[in-house]
């Protein structure tokens, strides 16, 4: 007995000292000091500078407020089903003109009850939203009624695919209208959180909303810290101090690897909050000359650049993977694939070395001036007169988004992989996009009228098809969304509201 009492002793001084050794690594499996406490911190790279989601598209608050304090009237969920938000049920006339939302008997997080005045509000207020992804929703809508205390109806003119999916998106959102004075700094909304504060360049503060209509989420607070400095933030997770950072920029994903805190974390890439990187030539330019200019383009070159290809795809068409439209790089889907020699050729057949041209780049955002540090010196290898225009993002954004004409020859950006927004018939309209296509307008219009996913689908392919030819915006890679979580954090649901992050489904 003795013995094996002594053995007993050893065997359990050796598991605990190996437990220590465990939990003093980095990143090592102990669960988070705020598991017990039903707690979690996560990390944003931005301040939103407001919270008010009916005049600001950044980034840095959509990840935050959309499903988490405030909900739509209906969720798109990834399998292709629509569920019940702040509408418990929906009815759509065969036509498509009209649907009818029976709006469920719930509270907001002040206590007060969901109105069909609240709803029609809400909805007027994102018709009118001066962010586009909001109110092109509503561009087919005629009228938005009470039908009565329960129940709202929204006529079309003409059938709108847009409106039906921005339903459950931002364009969607449903806010009670005494408290709309406050949504800069306090919005309020029927989620399974509400806010509790909002400190600029600090952090974001929820607590679990009381009156949330469904289950109550495992993890009663969320602290959403903000840490500008992205070598910062990968270091709070590896010490413990937060438990992840689900949007991780390009910039910081060779670090990542280069550190093993893909082996140390549960590491999740997910096409949502995704963007595409892509050339933009001024539309003025000779459609000839452009696409030589795309045939410099070497996607490969700026996929190992960012050293993840896990993370990022190449790609000839403007969208992410999670649009049915999208295609990854091929024969088939570039009509104009890297082929410096051809445009060698075409430079000097055409005489395009005697054609000044600029290309305006960012100096102070890494993901988009390392694209432009492969760009230009390989225009400049194929024969372009190419001259590089290398200034700050604030000069940029006075110089490229608001020059009208503009004020560019070739440039290169990332944002949202929203087709719509290259949308205009007029060329004396054009903005920094470049972009002005009846075809183009067009097939997107046509797009929006179908009464069938299968030929939205197909309009959709000849509109990108369209995109894809005119060699005015020229798609490079489809990033997708990387995030980093402790190993016990379970439960990443992929953003079904836009981008945003849900804090519900986790759990510890």
């Amino acid at each position: 007995m003795l013995t094996n009492s002594k053995s007993f002793r050893l065997g359990l001084a050796t598991l605990t000292a190996a437990a220590a050794i465990l939990a003093a690594m980095p990143g090592a499996m102990a669960a988070s000091p705020r598991a017990e406490e039903g707690k979690m911190i996560l990390v944003a790279r931005q301040d939103p500078g407001t919270l008010d989601y009916t005049k600001s598209n950044l980034t840095a608050l959509r990840l935050w407020i959309p499903a988490n304090v405030v909900e739509p009237l209906v969720y798109f969920n990834q399998d292709g089903s629509v569920s019940p938000g702040v509408a418990e049920s929906w009815t759509i006339s065969d036509d498509r003109l009209t649907y009818t939302f029976v709006i469920r008997e719930a509270k907001f997080s002040n206590g007060e009850p969901v109105t069909v005045e609240d709803v029609i509000y809400s909805l007027n207020t994102m018709k009118e939203s001066p962010v586009s992804q909001n109110s092109s929703a509503y561009q087919a809508v005629s009228s938005i009624e009470k039908v009565d205390d329960r129940t709202v109806r929204i006529t079309l003119s003409r059938p709108s695919q847009n409106f039906w999916r921005g339903m459950g998106s931002t364009a969607g959102l449903i806010q009670p209208e005494a408290a709309a004075g406050t949504i800069a700094t306090n919005p309020i909304g029927t989620g399974p959180y509400k806010l509790v504060s909002y400190t600029s360049n600090s952090a974001l503060e929820f607590t679990v909303n009381e009156n949330y209509w469904g289950e109550a989420p495992a993890i009663k607070d969320v602290t959403v810290r903000i840490i500008t400095d992205g070598t910062a933030g990968l270091n709070a997770l590896e010490a413990g101090e937060v438990d992840t950072i689900p949007v991780i920029t390009i910039d910081l994903w060779e670090q990542l690897m280069a550190r093993g805190l893909d082996k140390s974390f549960t590491m999740v890439t997910y096409p949502q909050i995704g963007e595409p990187t892509y050339a933009v030539i001024n539309q003025k330019l000779d459609p000839e000359l452009r696409q030589a200019l795309a045939m410099t383009l070497d996607r490969q070159a700026y996929n190992d650049a960012f050293g993840a290809s896990w993370g990022a795809e190449n790609t000839c068409t403007f969208a992410l993977p999670n649009q049915p439209w999208y295609e990854p790089a091929s024969a088939e889907s570039c009509p104009y694939p890297y082929d410096i020699e051809k445009a060698m050729a075409l430079v000097a057949e055409k005489g395009y070395a005697s054609t000044p041209l600029e290309y305006a780049s960012l100096s102070d955002v890494p993901d988009l001036s390392l694209p432009a540090d492969i760009m230009v010196p390989t225009m400049q290898a194929a024969g372009f007169n190419m001259t590089r225009n290398a200034i700050d993002l604030a000069r940029y954004s006075q110089l490229i988004f608001q020059g009208r004409p503009p004020q560019f020859d070739v440039t290169v950006m990332s944002g949202d992989a929203d087709p719509a927004q290259w949308a205009c018939s007029d060329e004396s309209q054009a903005s920094w996009s470049t972009y002005c296509s009846v075809d183009y307008t067009q097939a997107l219009a046509d797009a929006d009228e179908a009464l069938t996913d299968e030929e939205y689908l197909a309009l959709m392919k000849q509109a990108a098809d369209i995109l894809r030819k005119d060699a005015v915006i020229v798609p490079i890679i489809a990033k997708k969304g990387v995030g980093l979580f402790e190993p016990d954090l379970k439960g990443f649901l992929e953003p079904r509201v836009a981008v945003a992050i849900e804090f519900a489904p986790l759990h510890w």
